[in-house]
């Protein structure tokens, strides 16, 4: 028979849903105990003991005088060797193109049936910054953040949750990846315009709900 969980260790737990869910992102400060507490109805010293659980487990980390965070370097583990390999290994980008392709893929699939109204107004705000910074073709930095960030919006909506960790595990790769990518095709002239609208078409199929033309 299973021990019954303490007050303390069920808040841990929602804790944990909220970083799992991205409610709480690497590096968010916590809201205020007070603020915390009554929106998780339970008292202080109850969400005091959750936290020391998580920092426990190396999913908070507190620093004295200036809150508690969620631990920034969680997903290190997974990125560094892969972008070590990135840089030792040139030819190694083409197996990144392919695992970008899948993930994309099957979020938006995922997303055109499942996302929320309001999820599919961010992931429309994100595509007109990303579409904003395609058609300057100025900066690929900048622009391949704004394009990853689409795409991150697109698997939040996934809610996947298993799709949305391993994706940000590998953020660095991937983002590392577009700007590469990016740096190339921004000499290409009109490159611009197919860009714009393979993304355009998948934004579409989302907000129409049509998986299979998501999917692409």
């Amino acid at each position: 028979m299973k021990n019954k969980l303490t007050i303390a260790e069920i808040v841990s737990n929602q804790l944990e849903d909220m970083i799992a869910e991205g409610s709480l992102q690497q590096g968010d400060q916590l809201p205020s105990e007070r603020v915390l507490a009554g929106r998780l109805e339970v008292s202080r010293p109850t969400l005091r003991e959750a936290k020391q659980i998580l920092i426990s487990k190396g999913l908070l980390k507190s620093h004295q005088g200036g809150g508690t965070y969620v631990t920034s370097s969680l997903n290190s583990s997974i990125s560094d060797p892969l972008m070590n390999l990135l840089k030792e290994r040139p030819e190694f980008k083409f197996d990144i193109l392919e695992l970008r392709h899948t993930l994309d893929s099957e979020a938006a699939f995922l997303a055109a049936s499942r996302a929320t109204a309001t999820e599919k107004e961010n992931i429309k705000e994100k595509y007109d910054i990303m579409v904003g910074f395609h058609l300057k073709r100025e900066d690929h930095v900048a622009s391949a953040l704004a394009d990853i960030n689409f795409h991150l919006s697109i698997t939040e909506a996934s809610h996947n949750i298993a799709l949305l960790h391993i994706t940000r595990s590998i953020y660095d790769v991937l983002l590392t990846s577009i700007e590469n990518n990016l740096q190339y095709l921004y000499t290409i002239k009109g490159v611009e315009k197919s860009l714009t609208s393979q993304h355009k078409l998948i934004l579409d199929s989302i907000i129409k709900g049509d998986s299979e033309a998501a999917k692409l």
